[in-house]
């Protein structure tokens, strides 16, 4: 018998978010290489994935998180709270940052900094916009970015310029305070966080697919055909206007949300159809503390590569790879092995403890 969404919550929905927290790790190691890299400019990578997976995330559970919402309710303590997460979030990033540029310059753009504006922008359209709205202002927003890289010059940039460091988009992050991550661009820039607000609604849509009445069966075949026709769509808008993570092109949205929506129905008829339990226990550690497991990794990454004594950690075992003959597939493979495993102890920690921090 298949059970109403707000009778039984969705282990797949958990799970997802694990195992993209575990994958975002793995592929933060240093001196990862090949589908565990980002891609240089145009195309997708396996690390590509990542980030526009917990935007989805987030969309979907803002989805979630506001279906017993009345129409007729009071906003404004609901508005106050999303405010306030939304701040929270983004300061929290801000001080992230400290740790990649050693506390030298304020990076005001940043990871967490765009999961924050996403999230705050998919809590007042969940509020506000009805399916059909949502879709209509998704399709507008990913149109009107693509004609405006393709019409709009810069100046010193032609209209349609796409090279790297060399386009609109890019040229515009020279206006926003503080360190930008390329030196006079950033990949989290301004500009590009309007496509990323659109992997968040496919996020929303994602979640209202996911809490419908209907049987559990036709809601994984909605998923399914909804990401198949945005990984479709997106391959073929990819002809004219390239798939590019830096600056979250159209088709990179489309074609990540086909593929994060496909993954999703996959995991629900795995863990909620099925009923499968195998292998789901580390994932679903990480999935109950996200956020935390997101910065303890930053954490200790920096630490394990803080100069002590002209070397660090991370120095030492490469020193020491090196000097054995350790070939760079077999070095980077155990170093990402034992980053994850220190990484996992404080986060199974957290879950053993029931410690679950919330922003």
């Amino acid at each position: 018998m298949t059970e109403s969404p707000t009778k039984k919550r969705l282990v797949a929905l958990d799970l997802f978010r694990g195992l993209t927290m575990m994958a975002m790790i793995v592929v933060n190691s240093p001196d990862t290489y090949g589908e565990l890299s980002h891609a240089y400019w145009i195309g997708v990578n396996f690390a590509d994935l990542i980030f526009p997976f917990f935007i989805l995330i987030v969309g979907a559970a803002v989805s979630l998180g506001f279906k017993n919402v009345a129409p007729n309710a009071d906003m404004a303590p609901i508005v106050r709270k999303v405010l306030k997460r939304t701040l929270i979030m983004f300061v929290l990033g801000m001080v992230v940052n400290l740790f990649y540029t050693h506390f030298e310059q304020v990076r005001v753009l940043g990871v967490l900094q765009r999961i924050a504006l996403v999230y705050c922008a998919c809590c007042f359209l969940a509020i506000y916009c009805s399916t059909k709205q949502l879709v209509q202002l998704g399709g507008a927003i990913l149109v009107l970015y693509w004609l405006f890289i393709l019409l709009v010059p810069a100046p010193g940039l032609a209209a349609g310029q796409l090279e790297r460091g060399h386009n609109i988009i890019n040229w515009f992050d020279q206006f926003m305070p503080g360190m930008l991550w390329r030196g006079d661009w950033d990949p989290e820039g301004l500009l590009s966080t309007f496509p990323a607000i659109v992997t968040g609604i496919i996020g929303l849509l994602m979640g209202r697919i996911v809490m419908a009445s209907t049987p559990l069966t036709e809601r994984v075949m909605q998923l399914c055909l909804m990401g198949f026709g945005l990984f479709c769509l997106g391959c073929v808008w990819s002809l004219a206007f390239p798939m590019i993570k830096q600056i979250w092109s159209s088709p990179f949205v489309l074609v990540t949300g086909g593929m994060g929506a496909m993954s999703l129905a996959a995991l629900l008829w795995y863990t909620d159809i099925k009923q499968f339990r195998f292998a789901t226990y580390l994932p679903l550690v990480f999935g109950a503390n996200a956020i935390s497991a997101y910065v303890i990794h930053v954490v200790i990454e920096k630490l394990l590569d803080w100069q002590v004594g002209g070397q660090s950690v991370h120095d030492s075992y490469v020193s020491w790879s090196q000097s054995i003959g350790m070939s760079q597939f077999f070095s980077v493979g155990i170093w990402a092995v034992l980053f994850f495993a220190v990484c996992a102890l404080p986060v199974w920690w957290l879950y053993r403890k029931q410690i679950f921090i919330k922003i």
